[in-house]
């Protein structure tokens, strides 16, 4: 029996799919350092993307940096170019679309913004960005993950507040799991958690068959 044809699609489902692989290549590319317990090391991982970026000849600046003592992060600052961000820690949305750099570097994805703020939310004022064509490299923690969070609250016995939505994380471009040594079956677990929520995120980049 011959194999039935496909169904050709209608000028309108043609037209749809034109404006949105038009839409995609406006936007802006998404990379994301996943980080499943603190101090695993990814404002420095973003922040040594971007000075390789820099150094092979990309156009980039950090637009919100997470306060740190680590000495190795600071010196990877210096050599980067920051846009200030505002009162109260939130992005400068309007300086970043004016000076727009080929790569932003953004961190603490999670971060409520302070009241009055454009957007409630650190990730919408990414989302802006990647809207308006701006590539963004950011850092989360796996426990800021909203669909993660009960199962993460219960193996740290520790609530946050904040968090953003996993939809969010899987428009990523690419995302990488900031690694270190396991050193106990909590981390064991978490670990776990952060791989296969990459996995399924670089399987939604897949195109389907």
């Amino acid at each position: 029996m011959p194999e039935l044809e496909r169904r050709k699609p209608s000028p309108e489902e043609l037209l749809r799919r034109v404006e949105a692989e038009a839409s995609h290549a406006c936007r802006g590319r998404l990379k994301v350092f996943l980080g499943y317990a603190a101090g695993v090391g990814k404002s420095f991982r973003m922040l040594d993307e971007g000075r390789r970026r820099k150094q092979r000849g990309q156009d980039v600046a950090v637009a919100a940096i997470q306060p740190s003592e680590d000495e190795s992060v600071a010196g990877l600052l210096h050599n980067l170019e920051i846009i200030p961000q505002l009162s109260g820690g939130a992005l400068d949305i309007a300086a970043v679309q004016r000076r727009r750099p080929g790569v932003c570097l953004i961190d603490g994805l999670a971060y409520r913004n302070p009241p009055g703020s454009a957007h409630d939310h650190r990730w919408q004022d990414v989302e802006e960005l990647l809207v308006s064509g701006i590539s963004v490299i950011t850092t989360i923690n796996l426990q800021y993950i909203a669909e993660k969070q009960e199962r993460v609250e219960q193996i740290r016995g520790k609530h946050v507040a904040d968090s953003v939505p996993e939809s969010f994380l899987h428009q990523a471009d690419d995302i990488e799991v900031v690694d270190s040594p396991a050193l106990n079956p909590q981390l064991s677990e978490l670990r776990e958690i952060a791989l296969v929520l990459a996995a399924e995120v670089v399987d939604a980049q897949l195109p389907n068959t």
